[in-house]
C-alpha cells in the first residue's frame, strides 16, 4: 500500500483536512509529531494510520524517523506538511526521495519574511521596508524612519499575527523593538510600510508552471492590540476579472518566486498605489479555509494539494458557486472559562452550515494578540455575500463565553 507521510498536524482545520484527503484517496498516512495527543487519543483521530512520536525541532531525528519507514518497507509516495515550520522540509524530501517534481527552493524563502522582502525588492507590488539588525545601530535607524511612520514592525518567522505591532512614531517602535527583542535577541526585526486597503487572501495552485487561482477570500481585519481577521468571504460575484489587475500581480509574484509545482496562498491589498504584498506562505491557509472552498465551489483544496505532491494533476473544478461566510469568535476580556453555552442553538440558524469552539473549561483566554487565540467560528452559505455574513453573525451572537476574571 502506498504511504504519504505528513511532518506535523493539527487537530482540525487544513492540516488535518489534509490527512482525510489521502485517507479518502487510498493512502497509508503516518505521522511525524511531537504532540502527544495523537498517540494518547488515538480513537478520536482515525484517519491517521501510524503515528510516530519525535522531536519535531531536530532534523536528524526526523530523517531518522523516515530511514526507519524506509527499512520497514513502506512505499511513501510523498512527504507533506500543512504547517509552515516543515512546509520545506517536507517538499524537500518528497523531491528528493520520491522524485517528486515539486519547487522547494521558493518554499524555503517564503518561510522567512527577511528573505522573501529581500528576494522581491524593487518589485512594483512590494511597500516599503528596512531590516533592523543590529541592536547597538537601531536607535540611529530609527531615526531615518521618523517620517515614514505609521509603520509595521514583524519579526521574520511570524505567523498568524503573532509578533506584528502597529507602530504610530518612534517611542511605540522603540517599545515593540524592544519587546520583540525580549522573545529573541539574535533575530532581526523587519520595518514595513503599513498600507491601508481592503485585503484579500489568494489562494493559489501550480502545476508545471500552470499556474491556477484557487479561491479569492475577501478579509475583514480588526486592528487592536494586533491586526486579527475575523471574517472571511468568499462569494460568486467575486472573481478576478472584478478586481483589476489582480490577477496579473499575483502571475508576477508567482513567476518572480519560479514556482513551477506547488501551493501557496497570498495576502494582499488594493492600495492607492496599487496591489501590494502584505505576505506569501508556502501552503494553503489554514483553519476553515479548506472548509470554505469546498462550500463554495464543490472542490476539496487539501486533496489537491495531495494530489499535486503524488505527482498527480490537481483537479480544480467548480462544481457549484455559493456564497460562504466565516465569522471568528473571540472575547473581550482575559478570563478563565466557565462553560461554553448557545453552540446547539448557533447552529440551529439559517445558513449556518458549521459552528466550531475550541475553548474548554478551566482554560484561560484573551482578546487576541494572535490568530491563535480566537476561539471558534461560525461558517454560513447564502446566495449573496451580505446574506451569508449576516446568517454567520447571527449564529454566533447566539454563542455565549462564561469567565472567571483573573
Amino acid at each position: 500500500m502506498k504511504s504519504i507521510v505528513f511532518l506535523g498536524t493539527n487537530k482540525t482545520g487544513s492540516s488535518y483536512e489534509g490527512i482525510r484527503a489521502a485517507k479518502r484517496l487510498g493512502y497509508e498516512t503516518i505521522l511525524l509529531t511531537n504532540r502527544t495527543i495523537f498517540v494518547e487519543e488515538r480513537k478520536d483521530y482515525i484517519e491517521i494510520d501510524d503515528v510516530r512520536l519525535i522531536n519535531m525541532s531536530d532534523t536528524d531525528e526526523i530523517l531518522s524517523a523516515i530511514t526507519d519507514l524506509i527499512l520497514e518497507g513502506k512505499k511513501v509516495e510523498c512527504f507533506i506538511s500543512f504547517l509552515d515550520e516543515y512546509v520545506y522540509l517536507a517538499a524537500l524530501l518528497s523531491n528528493t526521495l520520491c522524485n517528486s517534481p515539486l519547487t522547494y527552493e521558493p518554499l524555503e524563502i517564503m518561510t522567512d519574511k527577511i528573505l522573501t522582502r529581500k528576494y522581491l525588492s524593487g518589485k512594483s507590488y512590494s511597500p516599503f521596508f528596512k531590516v533592523l539588525s543590529s541592536p547597538e545601530t537601531i536607535d540611529h535607524e530609527l531615526k531615518e524612519l521618523k517620517d515614514q511612520f505609521p509603520l509595521i514592525i514583524k519579526s521574520p518567522q511570524s505567523n498568524g499575527s503573532k509578533d506584528v505591532i502597529l507602530v504610530e512614531n518612534i517611542w511605540e517602535c522603540k517599545k515593540g523593538v524592544k519587546q520583540l527583542h525580549r522573545k529573541n535577541s539574535e533575530s532581526p526585526i523587519l520595518v514595513e510600510e503599513y498600507l491601508e486597503g481592503p485585503q484579500y487572501l489568494v489562494e493559489v495552485v501550480v502545476y508545471n508552471s500552470t499556474i491556477m487561482i484557487a479561491a479569492i477570500v475577501e478579509q475583514e481585519v480588526i486592528k487592536a492590540e494586533r491586526f486579527i481577521i475575523t471574517g472571511y468571504s468568499v462569494f460568486p460575484e467575486l472573481l478576478v476579472e472584478q478586481l483589476p489587475g489582480l490577477k496579473e500581480t499575483v502571475l508576477s509574484i508567482i513567476g518572480d518566486f519560479q514556482l513551477r509545482n506547488g501551493t501557496c496562498h497570498l495576502e494582499i491589498k488594493l492600495t492607492n498605489n496599487g496591489w501590494k504584498l502584505i505576505e506569501i506562505n508556502p501552503r494553503m491557509a489554514g483553519g476553515a479555509m479548506n472548509r470554505m472552498i469546498e462550500e463554495a465551489f464543490g472542490y476539496n483544496l487539501a486533496e489537491q494539494t495531495i494530489r499535486l505532491y503524488a505527482g498527480l494533476e490537481p483537479e480544480l473544478i467548480k462544481m457549484q458557486n455559493k456564497a460562504i461566510y466565516t465569522h471568528y469568535l473571540i472575547v473581550g476580556s482575559v478570563g478563565k472559562v466557565l462553560k461554553v453555552t448557545g453552540c446547539d442553538s448557533a447552529k440551529e440558524q439559517v445558513g449556518v452550515l458549521e459552528v466550531y469552539t475550541k475553548a474548554e473549561y478551566g482554560q484561560i483566554v484573551t482578546p487576541p494578540r494572535s490568530m491563535g487565540q480566537r476561539y471558534g467560528y461560525v461558517l454560513a452559505a447564502a446566495d449573496s455575500k451580505d446574506k451569508a455574513r449576516e446568517c454567520a453573525i447571527n449564529g454566533a451572537q447566539h454563542i455565549q463565553f462564561y469567565l472567571q476574571p483573573v
